[in-house]
C-alpha cells in the first residue's frame, strides 16, 4: 500500500518560492489502478515523483507497505526503489542499446548474472508482445513499441508498484488503447498496483478503479471512478470530465436534467419511451453515451417543459436512470 501524508513540495528560485503540492494526503490500495488527473501545472507529475522520492517532499511523509521512505537512508531507499517501476511520456530508452539491452539494464545494475538477465528480458518482451523486436534499437521502433519496451524495463526487477507519468500522452488513440489494455493485463495477471498520472479523461475512464483530482496543488476530489465521473462535485472535476455538457446546458429554455448512464442496457429506448409514456416533448441538448459490452455509459442533457417535470422524474426513477437537476 502507498500512503502519502500531508505532502507539501516547494521550489525555490530567484523569483521566490513556488508551491507545487499543498498538504496532499492519499492512499493507493494494493492491487488497484489509481488515477491522478488535473490541469497542467496542478502538481500531478510532482506528486507521482514524490512517491519514489525522485522529488523529496519539503514536508510530509511517504510510506510504502508501512515503511517510511522519507525517514530512511540512501542505501535502503535505492533497494526499495527496485519495488517501484516507473514509465514516462518520453520513454527514456537508451538509444545505443537494443530493446533487450534496455530491459536488461536495471537487472545489470542490480547485479543479476547475464544469462538470468537475458532470460528475464526475453520473458518480458513476450509479455509486452515484442519478442521479434529483441535486437531492434529504439530508432527502429514506433512510439507504441518504445513504450512497451519501457514498460518491460520497468517490470524487470519484479516491482510491486508501477508509476505511469503521462505514459500515453505522446501516442495516437489506437496505440493508447493497446497500451491501456497491456497495463490492465499487467495489473490483473501480475498483481501490480499501478498509479496513472494523466490529463486524458478517457485514460482514467478506461483503466482506473479510483481517481484523485488535483487543483492548484491540492486534492479537490477523490473517489471511485464511476462515482466521480458520473457526479463530479468540485468545479475543476466538472471542467475536466464534462466540459461540453456544461456548455450545452448554458443556453436554451425549459427545465434541464442531466441523465447518467452507468451500465444500463443499451437496448432500452429510454428517451422515446419517456416521450410516449409521459406525453412530454423532450429536447436532447447533449449526449455522450457509449456502448460497452452491451451496456450504456455516459451522460445526456435533456430539456423539458416545466409542466412535465414531475412526470419525467417519476418515469426516470422507475427506469432506475440516475439524474440531476443542476449541471
Amino acid at each position: 500500500m502507498i500512503e502519502l501524508k500531508h505532502i507539501t513540495k516547494e521550489y525555490s528560485s530567484g523569483e521566490g518560492r513556488t508551491l507545487a503540492l499543498d498538504d496532499v494526503s492519499l492512499t493507493v490500495r494494493d492491487g488497484e489502478i489509481f488515477g491522478i488527473i488535473g490541469l497542467s501545472g496542478a502538481g500531478k507529475s510532482t506528486l507521482v515523483r514524490c512517491i519514489n522520492l525522485l522529488e523529496r517532499p519539503t514536508h510530509g511523509q511517504v510510506f510504502i507497505d508501512g515503511e517510511e521512505l522519507t525517514a530512511i537512508g540512501r542505501k535502503r531507499l535505492l533497494l526499495l526503489r527496485r519495488n517501484i517501476g516507473m514509465i514516462f511520456q518520453s520513454f527514456n530508452l537508451l538509444e545505443q542499446r537494443t530493446a533487450e539491452g534496455n530491459i536488461r539494464f536495471p537487472l545489470e545494475i542490480a547485479g543479476v548474472k547475464r544469462r538470468a538477465a537475458e532470460a528475464r528480458a526475453r520473458e518480458l518482451l513476450e509479455l509486452v508482445g515484442l519478442s521479434e523486436k529483441a535486437e531492434s534499437y529504439p530508432s527502429q521502433l514506433s512510439g507504441g513499441q518504445k513504450q512497451r519496451v519501457a514498460i518491460a524495463r520497468a517490470l524487470a526487477t519484479g516491482p510491486k508498484y508501477l508509476l505511469c507519468d503521462e505514459a500515453t500522452s505522446a501516442l495516437d488513440p489506437a496505440t493508447t488503447d493497446s497500451i491501456l489494455q497491456l497495463l490492465r493485463r499487467i495489473n490483473r495477471e501480475l498483481g501490480v498496483t499501478i498509479v496513472v498520472i494523466t490529463h486524458e479523461m478517457r485514460v482514467v475512464e478506461r483503466v482506473c478503479d479510483r481517481v484523485a483530482v488535483l487543483d492548484s496543488s491540492k486534492i479537490a476530489e477523490e473517489g471511485e471512478v464511476s462515482e466521480v465521473f458520473s457526479f463530479p462535485q468540485s468545479e475543476i472535476a466538472k471542467q475536466l470530465i464534462i466540459p461540453e455538457l456544461i456548455r450545452s446546458a448554458e443556453g436554451g429554455g425549459g427545465k434541464k436534467l442531466r441523465l447518467v448512464f452507468r451500465g444500463e442496457s443499451a437496448d432500452r429506448p429510454i428517451i422515446s419511451k419517456l416521450a410516449i409514456e409521459c406525453g412530454v416533448a423532450v429536447d436532447i441538448l447533449y449526449a455522450d453515451t457509449k456502448r460497452i459490452d452491451g451496456k450504456a455509459f455516459g451522460h445526456m442533457v435533456i430539456s423539458l417543459p416545466e409542466d412535465g417535470e414531475e412526470k419525467v422524474k417519476k418515469f426516470l426513477e422507475g427506469q432506475k436512470v440516475s439524474f440531476k437537476e443542476e449541471i
